[in-house]
């Protein structure tokens, strides 16, 4: 019996990443009158969601708009959620920018988690707005290069020990080296970093930024 508990434990956690990366593929935007906002993006993103979620927790948050929970800045193009559980910090971040298309919009959703026994995660999906279609749909990371474990590493301090040990880490070693993202509550440009504070000394650690040229993110290295 204590064997079957023990391998029921580990399938339940080898599928939690997929399940918390399960996203919408497309979903109609409903606005209220005019152009859509933040707002309504985030709002049209938590509905997809069933009761009992924290999506559908944001959901109430988003309506509600600005509290001690809840920062939607329409001006700005971000909204922002926060709701702890126990020790866990839950956040959703919805962001956008507007496209060389002037009827589309790129939409980034970042779901974090901050806190608590296990490492931080988060988990960044981005959606491509059409004003005509009225319709957000799920679409690739608009990355020129996609970030690496050694981005957050400072070169110029670190040993070569640590440098090889950051670029040869795999599977559940390398899990604390993985990017937290931060969306940006101004400005274009969205930063990250490592998924452990602790993983390497923090005077080894840099905070990374993926700049915005228009139309894809390219790390700063």
């Amino acid at each position: 019996m204590k064997q079957l508990i023990k391998s029921l434990l580990l399938i339940a956690i080898c599928a939690m990443p997929a399940f918390a990366m399960a996203q919408p593929e497309s979903f109609e935007v409903t606005t209220s009158g005019g152009k859509a906002t933040i707002q309504d993006f985030a709002l049209a993103y938590c509905s997809q969601f069933d009761a009992g979620t924290f999506e559908r927790q944001a959901l109430q948050g988003f309506k509600n708009g600005n509290s001690n929970h809840c920062d939607v800045d329409i001006e700005n193009g971000y909204a922002r959620f926060r709701s702890r559980e126990y020790s866990v910090l839950n956040t959703l971040e919805v962001c956008c920018w507007n496209l060389k298309k002037n009827n589309e919009k790129l939409i980034a959703v970042n779901r974090v988690s901050e806190g608590g026994d296990g490492l931080d995660e988060s988990f960044l999906e981005f959606y491509r707005y059409n004003a005509k279609t009225g319709m957000m749909k799920r679409t690739k990371a608009p990355f020129v290069d996609a970030p690496r474990p050694i981005d957050m590493v400072d070169l110029s301090v670190a040993s070569d020990e640590l440098v090889h040990e950051v670029k040869s880490a795999k599977n559940e070693d390398a899990n604390k080296y993985q990017p937290i993202f931060m969306l940006p509550r101004e400005g274009q440009d969205i930063t990250f970093r490592m998924a452990d504070p602790d993983a390497i000394p923090k005077a080894l650690q840099r905070v990374c930024t993926l700049i915005w040229n228009g139309s894809k993110f390219t790390v700063d290295r």
